[in-house]
């Protein structure tokens, strides 16, 4: 027989207040791995040098302006962040899209036309904590995007010195790490990366290459290259930042956040430029892929970063009332209908989980494996 509406109900909110107790896992990163820039016109400003920036949500200034209160440069050719999550980004078929991470920068489009932007792109690196000792010392598989076609090929060093009389750059030496903030930078250092193609990356303003009246974008993959959203009143950041762009058409899709979304199944390796096939990642590095050519009046390309997030499930199981997060109002609203059956003045068919017409301890146990999520 059915469990009654009290039956029971004593020993399952135990379980549940217990769950409850536990602290919820970030939608964002959480913390800093490594930090290595490259040298750049902003890595010595202190409101750019701090890698600590790029933990949390970000903060958006819409479409065709940035908000630059919150990102760490990672200057120059091969300048990189290293960022780890408190629980794995999953490869999870629910997301939208199918996609999985975003990375969000202070990109925006020029003269209002999406097909033009200010971009710094960068190139995403992900791994899997596969011998789980919480360190980034597994493997790493690059997301090629729309144009890293070989890595292997495409990987490239930079030199950098400190010294205005050599030709080595950067040439304004002002631009170079200064140790007061870099101790762990010395006087002469090399960066890589894989090297995006100059054209279009290196222009001082990014077209698509697929023309200027394009609906379909031509480059996808790569950091710093889309906005980020404005939050909107009375919505959580975690509720929005979460929520991916279609990195596959031109313009921001209504309703996301913007920024540069991946799916995780797109990683490979990068020597062999096999599948990576993995399950999710714990760590992600963030690396500028365009070339040390200094502009004249826009200086050069480097990359910022001003958050990266887990894409939300489109509906989580357990999440009740559909606001993207299985917690205690979810908790509440199952505890209210539990033991009943259709017909019971308190059945509610949203907290029958798993569909057999009885609110009891399946639909408690699939709600606490989800909680949090």
């Amino acid at each position: 027989m059915p469990e009654t509406h009290t039956n029971g109900i004593a020993g399952v909110l135990c379980i549940a207040l217990a769950a409850c107790a536990h602290a919820q896992a970030s939608d964002f990163a959480t913390i800093v791995i490594d930090y290595q820039p490259a040298p750049g016109q902003l890595i010595n400003d202190p409101l750019f040098s701090d890698p600590q920036q790029a933990i949390g949500a970000p903060v958006g200034g819409g479409a065709y302006e940035s908000d630059n209160s919150k990102l760490v440069t990672l200057g120059a050719f091969g300048g990189s962040i290293t960022l780890g999550f408190d629980q794995t980004v999953l490869d999870d078929a629910r997301n939208p899209m199918g996609l999985d991470a975003i990375v969000f920068g202070n990109a925006f489009y020029v003269s209002g036309n999406a097909n033009r932007r200010w971009a710094e792109p960068a190139h995403i690196e992900i791994s899997r904590d596969v011998n789980d000792n919480g360190l980034a010392d597994d493997p790493w598989y690059v997301i090629p995007g729309s144009h890293i076609t070989s890595p292997a090929a495409q990987w490239a060093t930079q030199e950098w010195d400190d010294d205005a009389g050599t030709p080595i750059p950067p040439e304004d030496v002002m631009w170079y790490p200064d140790p007061q903030f870099y101790p762990w930078i010395g006087s002469y250092y090399v960066t890589g990366a894989f090297q995006l193609p100059t054209d279009p990356f290196n222009d001082a303003i990014v077209e698509n290459p697929l023309g200027l009246d394009a609906t379909e974008e031509g480059y996808f993959g790569y950091a710093d290259c889309s906005p980020v959203m404005v939050l909107p009143d009375g919505v959580l950041p975690e509720a929005f930042y979460t929520i991916p762009d279609d990195p596959f058409v031109v313009g921001i899709t209504e309703g996301s956040a913007g920024g540069d979304a991946f799916d995780i199944a797109w990683a490979i390796d990068p020597i062999t430029s096999e599948p990576a096939d993995l399950d999710g990642f714990d760590f992600i590095r963030i690396t500028t892929a365009t070339s040390y050519d200094p502009h004249p009046f826009f200086g050069e390309k480097s990359t910022e970063v001003g958050g990266v997030a887990d894409v939300r499930p489109t509906k989580t199981p357990g999440d009740i009332n559909g606001d993207g997060v299985v917690d205690q109002a979810d908790l509440g609203i199952l505890l209210a209908a539990y033991g009943t059956v259709p017909g019971d003045e308190y059945w509610n068919e949203d907290a029958d989980l798993d569909g057999d017409e009885c609110v009891g301890q399946t639909d408690l146990g699939i709600l606490l494996a989800w909680y949090g999520l």
